[in-house]
């Protein structure tokens, strides 16, 4: 009983302020969308892969040869972000990121008992975030030949161009869904507020009368 008491007081607020909450929602979903479209600048990640292949050796064993493994993957993944790499990335791509702007913009991550070193580059045009995580890992694999004298780096994925190949970091239609569920909150507290401050004017106003009438009564 309780519980519908105060849903029916709550919807009567509601309609009471029906021009609040609708002008809240809209105004905040009308600024969010403009902050997206003029301001915002969205950014796109691709893709690439790499394939290190398992060390072979005649004098390492079991897990000594595991550790090898394992700390040559460590190895990649910081040569992979290092100023002799990222300085071809730079120049394969003419990109206009300075080395510490592309540094930052780099994820490598290796899944779990996995070979394969993913390179992960975000950007704001989504034909650059390929065309830099392809360079990267060509690079990568140059890099490794040149300076550590082995060929044990494939690149197995390239990223593509494609919509289906490239994800945008953020979706316009979310945002605005989310803008509209928080402006509307926002139009309801707002509502609820004014009701009580409402409330408490009329509460005073009465307490004042009643007083006044006592005064003039005893008088």
């Amino acid at each position: 009983m309780g519980k519908q008491l105060i849903g029916r007081r709550l919807l009567t607020c509601i309609s009471r302020n029906f021009l609040l909450v609708a002008g809240t929602t809209v105004s905040t979903v009308f600024a969010v969308w403009l902050v997206s479209v003029f301001i915002y600048e969205p950014e796109y990640t691709a893709t690439s892969q790499v394939f290190v292949e398992p060390s072979t050796s005649d004098t390492i064993h079991g897990e000594a040869l595991a550790i090898a493994d394992y700390q040559t993957l460590e190895a990649y993944q910081v040569l992979a972000k290092s100023p002799a790499v990222l300085s071809q990335v730079l120049e394969n791509t003419a990109s206009e990121y300075s080395l510490l702007e592309l540094r930052d913009r780099i994820a490598i991550e290796r899944p779990d008992n996995s070979r394969v070193l993913n390179i992960a580059v975000a950007a704001g045009d989504k034909n650059e975030a390929a065309a830099i995580a392809n360079a990267l890992a060509f690079s990568l694999q140059e890099e490794v030949t040149n300076l550590l004298k082995v060929d044990n780096v494939s690149v197995i994925l390239t990223a593509g161009t494609s919509d289906d190949a490239l994800n945008e970091n953020s979706s316009l239609s979310v945002q605005l869904s989310l803008a509209a569920v928080a402006g509307m909150f926002a139009g309801i507290l707002l509502g609820i507020m004014f009701e009580l401050v409402g409330f408490a004017r009329k509460h005073t106003q009465f307490g004042r009368k009643k007083t006044a009438q006592l005064q003039t009564v005893f008088k």
